[in-house]
């Protein structure tokens, strides 16, 4: 009886041990299960954020690059406008450097004219001419000559009467017709760029138009596209002295002292003859004094603002 006990004791206890093993083995497994799951899901998720990590530096490097690319074209806009700025500063300077000279006469053609020319030819000169209407109706050839010759032929009214002034309409009335003149004879259209009679502040217009007339009309014409051309140095062949050559020549030098840009007012009408005879002086004053002579003809544009800000060309009017 003790003996079937301690057999039946030990199978029980047999069967224990293995059902506990088998059991383990079963935990044992189910863990192995679990962590192999989750290994795999590490190593998804690792692939995961690899590729994004990569995704991001590529997109960094990108950013980089791009930004990069905005500052090497900033930098090179930058370049370009002080290249640009450094340009205009250097012509600017060549330009206050250089000494030059508009030698203008106004009021012909005449018979005057002619010896105009023939000095100015004499001493390989060029200039400006503007000229009254009627007097290149009456002279059509000197008009020819003068600018077959090289010099440049722009207008100045059609009748230089201050009457003119007293409308818009009556000023472009005398404007065209000294367009047609020009026209006429010349065979092409005359250029938009005039001188007044008088010079764009003159007080003569005061009596027909009014004060303000010449403000009003400076202004219409720069909107229309027109340039009118004024002067800083004067002769004074249409003054007082006109029949004291010495004096005019002086007084010639004195304005051009100190002034690299001059736009000197002359005429080529009778009785100015003290004109033709101290022209060749004023050349020569010109020359040893370093001036380059120019004309309307072959004008720059930075000649043009240059003239501009010495208000030579369209000077804003203001009368109180």
């Amino acid at each position: 009886m003790k003996q079937k006990w301690l057999f039946g004791f030990l199978a029980l206890s047999t069967i224990f041990v293995f059902t506990a093993y088998f059991i383990g083995i079963n935990h044992s497994a189910s863990q192995l299960k679990s962590a192999s799951e989750r290994i795999s899901t590490l190593e998804e998720k690792l692939k995961i954020h690899s590729l994004e990590l990569e995704q991001e530096l590529k997109a960094q490097k990108d950013h980089e690059i791009t930004l990069h690319k905005e500052q090497v074209d900033q930098l090179k806009e930058k370049i370009e406008k002080l290249e640009t700025e450094l340009q205009e500063l250097r012509q600017k300077a060549q330009t206050h450097q250089e000494k030059k000279v508009f030698l203008t006469f106004d009021d012909g053609p005449s018979p005057l004219t002619n010896q105009v020319l023939d000095i100015l030819n004499q001493k390989n000169v060029k200039a400006t001419f503007f000229t009254i209407g009627q007097m290149m109706e009456q002279y059509p050839d000197i008009v020819k000559k003068t600018y077959e010759n090289g010099h440049m032929v722009l207008t100045h009214s059609y009748s230089h009467k201050y009457s003119i002034y007293s409308s818009f309409d009556t000023f472009y009335q005398d404007y065209e017709k000294v367009e047609n003149a020009y026209q006429t004879i010349l065979g092409f259209k005359a250029p938009p760029i005039f001188r007044f009679p008088g010079g764009s502040s003159n007080q003569s217009s005061y009596k027909y138009g009014g004060k303000q007339f010449m403000t009003n009309l400076t202004t219409d014409l720069r909107n229309r596209g027109f340039s009118y051309i004024d002067w800083n140095v004067i002769s004074g062949d249409a003054t007082s002295i006109s029949k004291q050559p010495n004096k005019m020549l002086e007084q010639v030098k004195q304005g051009s002292t100190d002034n690299n840009f001059v736009v000197a007012l002359f005429h080529d009408i009778n009785p100015n003859k003290a004109t033709v005879e101290i022209l060749p002086e004023v050349i020569d004053y010109y020359e040893k004094n370093g001036y380059t002579f120019r004309t309307f003809r072959d004008i720059t544009e930075e000649e043009i603002e240059e003239m501009k800000k010495r208000g030579i060309i369209n000077k804003h009017i203001v009368h109180s």
